[in-house]
């Protein structure tokens, strides 16, 4: 059972009606709280949380209270509103909502609802006002025009992460739609950032679109990044007359892409506040030891488990690269299950191009959109002429891979797809982990 009162709320209602008008209007109602501070806004298909949370860590170590607001939440649903990395407490959370239900039982005929995600966005906005933030880093839900983040009045950054094929039935059937919806968040006259390597047709459209609302609009193919063959963990980079080089943190591989987009961040947001912060130790000092829960997370060491909410096939193509580069000789067992409405047949002929690697499947903890296992199995035994397990309860498939990595030290094990996959698995390693302790 929840410990929050977001079950009191609709599921989902993205497509239903003005979601975003309905939500200016509760945002007035509340006094606009989103005024209160500056907002950076990550929109894309992959990496926003990663670029999310590196800028957020970058402005706190700048001295600035930031806000953070990221989903899927990983683990609790607090962890999605965040200050300084704290997430909010539950009582707060519930007092939030608490008044939010109220407000729309006296809003208009008393009949209009907010989902699940409104709710949680709302709550966001005016804890992070009464909390006194300077900066929230707003990362977008599913979408972009229509995402529920959209209602805000105006922002500092639009920030592009790479855009690929996802959702596609409600934010556009080609990836030209895909991003002509995502580049509506642009606002007037603020700085837009793309990733680096963005499909040529996606580059155009957030171009033009950064035009029509004469916003400056940069492209972080100009930051350029090596990593030290030597030592993984250092990086040593370029753009224009400037160089250095700092201690990153994150594994994976697409990390690398998400870090030059927020170094182009850095670079801009330094520049119009006329910082003069030692730029490489800054870095060092916020993405050195950083982590983000859920993408390619080291979660065990013995034995070695990573998990990774890869579920689309950029994400999984990307997963399948960093599976190469980290663990090119060791054998792998991956654990692996999908939404029923992903691209699950194109992720199944990536991930067994993963060398040594074996598989057990099982589906995510969603009742109503989960790929049935069995189905899964059918998709591997076309794909790869080889029957694997099936688990219908993703923590045996985990306790029967332990059981197997017991009996051979070297097995690496991979936990890999939806959110709803890696949640309950992450949960379960990390109440292990205290359990243990006590």
């Amino acid at each position: 059972m929840k410990d929050d009162l977001t079950s009191h709320f609709a599921e989902f209602l993205y497509d239903q009606g003005d979601r975003i008008g309905l939500l200016k209007q509760v945002l007035r109602q509340l006094g606009n709280p989103d005024t209160n501070y500056s907002i950076i806004h990550v929109c894309g298909t992959n990496g926003k949380g990663s670029t999310a949370t590196m800028i957020a860590a970058l402005l706190q170590k700048m001295g600035q209270r930031v806000g953070l607001f990221t989903s899927p939440f990983i683990g609790d649903v607090t962890n999605s509103i965040r200050i300084n990395q704290q997430a909010i407490q539950m009582t707060h959370f519930n007092h939030y909502l608490n008044r939010l239900q109220q407000l729309m039982a006296s809003f208009g005929d008393g009949k209009q609802e907010l989902s699940e995600f409104e709710a949680q966005f709302v709550t966001a906005m005016q804890y992070f006002s009464d909390q006194g933030v300077d900066y929230v880093v707003l990362e977008c839900g599913l979408g972009g025009e229509l995402d529920a983040t959209n209602a805000v009045t105006t922002t500092m950054y639009s920030i592009f992460t790479k855009i690929g094929m996802d959702h596609t039935g409600i934010l556009g059937n080609t990836i030209e739609e895909i991003a002509t919806t995502k580049s509506k968040i642009i606002r007037k006259g603020n700085t837009t950032i793309t990733a680096p390597n963005q499909r040529p047709q996606v580059s155009a459209i957030l171009s033009h679109e950064a035009i029509e609302k004469n916003a400056v609009f940069l492209d972080a193919n100009q930051v350029q990044i090596d990593q030290q063959s030597d030592d993984r963990t250092s990086l040593h980079y370029q753009f224009n007359d400037r160089a250095g080089h700092f201690k990153f943190g994150l594994q994976g591989a697409y990390q690398v892409e998400n870090v030059r987009t927020v170094l182009l961040w850095l670079f801009d947001f330094q520049k119009h506040q006329r910082s003069t912060i030692d730029t490489d130790r800054l870095l060092t000092q916020a993405l050195g030891k950083l982590s983000v829960p859920g993408r390619f997370e080291t979660i065990s060491t013995k034995p070695i488990i990573m998990i990774d909410g890869a579920h689309n096939v950029d994400a999984i193509s990307a997963f399948v690269q960093s599976v190469k580069q980290s663990f090119p000789k060791q054998p792998k067992l991956i654990i692996t299950g999908f939404l029923k409405d992903k691209d699950y047949v194109d992720n199944v002929r990536l991930l067994a191009q993963i060398p040594n690697a074996t598989f057990r499947l099982t589906q995510p903890d969603n009742p109503e959109r989960k790929l049935d296992k069995d189905h899964l199995q059918t998709v591997f035994k076309n794909v790869t002429e080889k029957r694997y397990p099936t688990f219908r309860n993703p923590i045996v498939a985990l306790k029967n891979s332990m059981a197997e990595a017991s009996e051979n030290p070297e097995l690496v094990i991979l936990v890999v797809g939806s959110f709803y996959l890696i949640n309950p698995i992450r949960d379960y390693l990390i109440k292990t982990r205290s359990d243990s302790n006590d």
